[in-house]
């Protein structure tokens, strides 16, 4: 066949120059959506990071399934923190620089979230954190970051409020507290609230027992705990310490009548299997729990796939997919500044558009300012609430508020 070379005149340089634009144009719109999600997924706390992750993979397969957002598929982009800071300045940005994330989500620990938010601001990503706690997180002024999940204070003002109604509706002798945190910044906010909110409740701190995470004997801590005979014990600890914070309270014939867990390691999937018959009767602060009646569905499609119950923290993952993928859709745009906007303005009552109910413990997410103690706080979700469960015969149970419980307290904690 005679080879045929074509000329092509300016017009029909144009008309090529605007069909490949059109091209270029269509792929772009095609592309992935890109949400970096930043958590420990090795190291010591890898197994709080891969549980949050569930939630995350989840909730995208649900979205991806649906048609992602305006036909624009959701990927999650994974930064492994490794529970470092260092590390986790790094990830925060190779996720923004090289990968071009739209969105980061995370972190677990507070420290690195402050971090990967100082990233995110520098160059205009927005980030969502889901799980972290710490109240000067939204205190810096940051346009960019936004608290999905109640504040610190929020946290340990709902262990007072529950230890107060043991003591009014339950007539529980309630006087005497002991706090058991580690030295983590996480740790240290509990005792700080403690101070202020014990008195607030008419309570003692009798023990402040701190401990260095990741350590590999809690007996003094525990004896501690034992000789100051406190009412309650509220505990702040990552998986392992939590797991070894059980076990030595049985090894010294140690028997508070009440303690409540920030959640956290307490909380966690493996806690209770590494705990068999020595748990029951502890109590979490949770953002969610299996008996949850508007969960019920999501969790049953959950356990099917994964294994295991939802808890707070693959809830709260799952929760934040959903908030990120509605910005997305309300902003128009993956561009950073609109999307921040879209976050801003937000309010979603009951259901998300297109999509489920909230499984969390309130029906409301609406970002926001509030004043805590006097400071400014910015784009925290001021809805946010918790609940309060307790491990008996081997499962969690919501005991708290007792109006909206499906067990009663058991009291003194069994532990056995």
């Amino acid at each position: 066949m005679k080879k045929i070379t074509k000329v092509l005149t300016g017009a029909a340089l144009v008309a090529a120059a605007v069909f490949t634009v059109g091209c270029e144009k269509k792929s772009a719109e095609a592309q992935t959506i890109k949400i970096g999600a930043m958590y420990a997924l090795s190291g010591d706390k890898a197994a709080i990071g891969n549980n949050i992750m569930r939630g995350v993979d989840f909730a995208v397969d649900m979205i991806n399934a649906q048609g992602g957002v305006n036909g624009r598929k959701i990927e999650i982009v994974r930064g492994d923190t490794q529970g470092d800071p260092k590390v986790g300045r790094s990830v925060a940005e190779r996720l923004v620089t090289q990968d071009k994330v739209n969105a980061i989500l995370g972190c677990h620990q507070s420290t690195i979230t402050a971090i990967a938010a100082q990233v995110c601001e520098q160059y205009k990503i927005p980030e969502l954190t889901a799980i972290s706690t710490v109240d000067n997180l939204s205190s810096q002024g940051l346009e960019y970051f936004f608290r999905m999940c109640p504040t610190n204070t929020d946290y340990v003002e709902d262990q007072y409020l529950y230890l107060k109604d043991l003591e009014d509706k339950k007539g529980v002798p309630m006087k005497n507290i002991a706090i058991f945190a580690d030295n983590s910044n996480i740790g240290q906010e509990l005792i700080r609230c403690s101070r202020i909110l014990a008195p607030k409740y008419g309570f003692n701190i009798v023990a402040e027992v701190q401990y260095s995470s990741g350590t590999t004997d809690l007996t003094s801590e525990v004896l501690k705990i034992r000789n100051a005979k406190p009412d309650a014990v509220l505990c702040e600890s990552y998986i392992a310490d939590a797991i070894l914070f059980a076990k030595t309270l049985t090894e010294q014939n140690a028997h508070p009548p009440v303690i409540v867990a920030k959640a956290n390691g307490f909380a966690d999937p493996s806690f209770i299997p590494a705990t068999p018959g020595i748990s029951n009767g502890i109590a979490s602060v949770v953002e969610f729990s299996a008996d949850f009646p508007k969960g019920k569905e999501i969790n049953d499609k959950f356990k099917a796939k994964y294994g295991v119950d939802m808890n707070g923290h693959s809830a709260e993952s799952f929760t934040a997919i959903w908030i990120l993928k509605t910005a997305f859709e309300q902003a128009g745009s993956t561009d950073g500044t609109k999307v921040r906007d879209a976050l801003a303005k937000m309010h979603i009552v009951g259901q998300f558009p297109n999509g489920p109910k909230i499984i969390l413990p309130y029906n409301e997410i609406q970002f926001g300012d509030e004043v805590i103690d006097g400071v400014k706080h910015h784009h925290n979700n001021i809805p946010a609430t918790v609940a309060i469960a307790q491990i008996q015969n081997g499962e969690w149970a919501t005991v708290w508020p007792f109006e909206e419980a499906a067990a009663d307290v058991q009291y003194p904690a069994p532990l056995k």
